[in-house]
């Protein structure tokens, strides 16, 4: 060290003095830290050597940093590698809601691949020992990686304060703790989350990942925290497949992200999911395995949402408009912000949190408030494609139906349009507000029992809760309208009361179902909810116009009154008071 160098360090005399001692302490804190990094590697399964821990060893002599780096004829990278790098193109990760530019694997990644994607012998070094190293052979079994990296984490893309904006759910890169290391270039690789000189945690990774705590540091889920998979306690019962990874914690909570996810070898490459067939990513542990209830179950039941057609169509910014037809667990729940909050209606409930909706209007919600918006997505955007019963006002969209705006409907969006509706059960009155799912549900739930709440299968058509029969005719029972008698007394509408319709005469006597004349979610153009049934489920026709006037019509004469012009069971109504 030259005078003018050290005048321009400012040392002075005392520098001059000290200098010597500098250099040495300098290169003593050097020596000490690679010795520190050899005596930790010296312990990992990546110390090749005769005397390492790891199931693969070289059969001679040889050093432990040596099946990695070399101070001399290293390859043109970086970190003096010592390893050749195959001349192959990687598939890499894709996904619909990436928004990072991934590359082929660059930097510290393409040098963990030299070994980890088991093209070239872990002996083919650029400067070998004088010893049998080389006759390492590949590298085998889960470390190895392969050429294909589409269900692996993707690496080599830059992680800067742009991506995270873009996302709105990745943290700004400022803020990850220090264990979690960017490069130089700002590029996320394979050595942001591992570090392959220590292995104090599973898989070298360079912080404990209980909680999800690494996949957190960069990852910010909306509704995560508080949500059910982030906080239950429950665990796998030994039953069925074992819905953990490899290296598990006992609980949904602690396992976090793992519960679904693989970083590697995910069977899923999109979003990297742990099992190949989408439904089982829940039924995995919705299956009576882990979670309480067992809802696998129910979609075994003749009535069903299929979650078994058409797999892998579902995307998170699907217009429900413009969508393929499919049906996926995660139309209707976020698994990243699910609670089990109860719901009171019309709101959603906590297992219907974060979820996407379209709002009574027709207009796409990003996260619905209302249970019925979560169901317009699939039940109220179109004309539906399978047979059903066909009404006199020509609409099977039900978010046409539940309207406010219309004559009558069934209270799911707002209480009911009567002031007064005699019959009701007394916990019912013209002011409460129910749910799709008080109606649409397992045929199996009680409110003490262990079934499963909701619309996943039933035993009635269509997914109903209880039996409701609307083919024509149909003989009444308590059983055949058991689900409109949840509500409304059946003693009072069968005995006919005075200033009311005659439901005996058309319900018990003639056998008409309800269904004929009421459309149970609502009439855009009839009072009560009238909306007359021209063709059931089979097409057989069941209402139809009057003989001489060729009307299909009923109008209210006043409360308790009026007169109707149909034919119905071969009688003419033309019209037909009350």
């Amino acid at each position: 060290m030259n005078d003018d160098f050290r005048a321009r360090l400012g040392l002075g005399m005392i520098g001059r003095a000290l200098a010597p001692w500098l250099l040495a302490a300098g290169a003593a804190l050097m020596m000490s830290t690679v010795a520190r990094a050899q005596s930790e590697v010296a312990r990992t399964k990546h110390n090749l050597a005769p005397g390492g821990p790891g199931e693969v060893r070289a059969a001679g002599p040889s050093g432990v940093c040596v099946f990695c780096h070399t101070p001399h004829n290293a390859s043109p990278t970086r970190g003096l590698w010592n390893h050749e790098l195959p001349a192959v193109t990687y598939q890499i990760y894709a996904s619909s809601t990436s928004k990072a530019r991934i590359n082929q694997p660059t930097g510290s990644s393409r040098l963990c691949l030299s070994c980890h994607d088991g093209v070239l012998a872990l002996g083919n070094l650029r400067a070998s020992p004088p010893d049998s190293a080389s006759a390492l052979g590949r590298l085998k079994g889960s470390a190895v990686l392969g050429t294909d990296l589409s269900n692996d984490h993707p690496v080599s893309f830059v992680y800067d304060g742009a991506l995270a904006l873009s996302r709105a759910d990745l943290a700004d890169p400022g803020a990850l703790p220090p264990s979690v290391r960017l490069d130089e270039s700002r590029q996320l690789q394979c050595t942001t989350c591992h570090d392959a000189h220590e292995d104090r945690r599973a898989d070298f990774l360079r912080m404990d990942n209980r909680s999800g705590a690494m996949c957190l540091a960069c990852h910010r889920p909306r509704g995560w925290s508080g949500s059910s998979h982030a906080t239950s306690t429950a665990a796998w019962n030994g039953s069925g497949t074992n819905p953990w990874p490899k290296v598990a914690y006992p609980t949904v909570a602690e396992n976090a992200c793992l519960s679904c996810h693989r970083s590697h070898a995910a069977s899923h490459p999109q979003r990297l999911l742990a099992q190949g067939a989408e439904p089982a990513n829940c039924t995995i542990c919705h299956g009576g395995t882990v979670a309480s209830t067992n809802i696998e179950n129910e979609f075994l039941k003749p009535f069903r949402h299929p979650i078994e057609s058409n797999q892998w169509v579902h995307e998170p910014s699907e217009n429900p408009a413009l969508a393929q037809r499919h049906v996926a667990c995660a139309d209707c729940h976020n698994p990243h912000a699910t609670t089990s909050v109860p719901g009171v209606a019309p709101a959603v409930s906590g297992r219907l949190r974060g979820v996407s909706g379209v709002a009574l209007g027709g207009s796409l919600v990003a996260e619905a408030s209302f249970e019925y918006e979560v169901c317009s997505k699939c039940h109220g955007m179109t004309e539906p494609l399978t047979p059903g019963i066909v009404r006199q006002s020509g609409t099977r969209n039900i978010r046409l139906k539940i309207d406010p705006s219309n004559r009558s409907y069934h209270p799911i969006a707002a209480a009911g349009v009567s002031a007064t509706l005699p019959g009701l059960k007394p916990e019912f009155s013209p002011s409460s507000i129910i749910s799709c799912t008080s109606c649409h549900n397992s045929d199996d739930w009680t409110a003490s029992g262990r079934s499963p709440r909701g619309p996943h299968g039933s035993r009635f058509e269509p997914i109903l809760e209880r039996q409701y029969v609307a083919s024509d005719p149909s003989p009444e029972s308590p059983q055949s309208y058991d689900l409109c008698y949840k509500c409304h007394n059946r003693d009072f509408l069968i005995n006919d009361q005075a200033g009311t319709f005659p439901h005996r005469r058309h319900v018990v006597d003639r056998q008409t179902p309800c269904a004929a004349c009421h459309d149970a979610h609502g009439s855009r153009q009839g009072e009560h909810l009238i909306d007359f049934m021209i063709r059931d489920r089979t097409g057989n026709p069941v209402v139809t116009p009057s003989a001489a006037q060729r009307r299909t019509e009923f109008t209210s004469l006043g409360r308790g009154h009026g007169q109707c012009y149909l034919q119905c069971h071969g009688v003419n109504h033309e019209p037909k008071a009350y």
